[in-house]
């Protein structure tokens, strides 16, 4: 079983919606990398009426790489305030070799 990590960013208050579009477009982005890499990271956007949270589940707990940094700058730069939850395991889909020792 593969071992994946989940954490969020909880920005509060949350930005103005015009201003998620660089966010957005962001995640899609690092979303679509990932894949093609056949890495294990994605990101969702979830949109509530007191905080935005940025949910990411990926194949590491740190919070150090590139694309955190990336995000990091671009809540910055709409001067977001925000908090990074600690990461939680979670268990990671069943893969071939998995479902054989099982």
């Amino acid at each position: 079983m593969r071992q994946l990590w989940a954490y969020a960013y909880r920005v509060v208050p949350p930005p103005p919606k015009d201003g998620l579009g660089p966010i957005r477009k962001l995640l899609e982005s690092e979303n679509a990398i990932a894949f093609e890499h056949a890495r294990a990271w994605a990101a969702q956007l979830i949109l509530e009426q007191r905080s935005t949270q940025i949910l990411v589940v990926c194949d590491t707990p740190a919070q150090n790489r590139a694309v955190n940094h990336r995000l990091e700058t671009e809540l910055q730069r709409l001067d977001a305030h925000y908090r990074v939850t600690d990461p939680v395991a979670i268990r990671g889909p069943e893969t071939d070799a998995d479902a054989r020792a099982g």
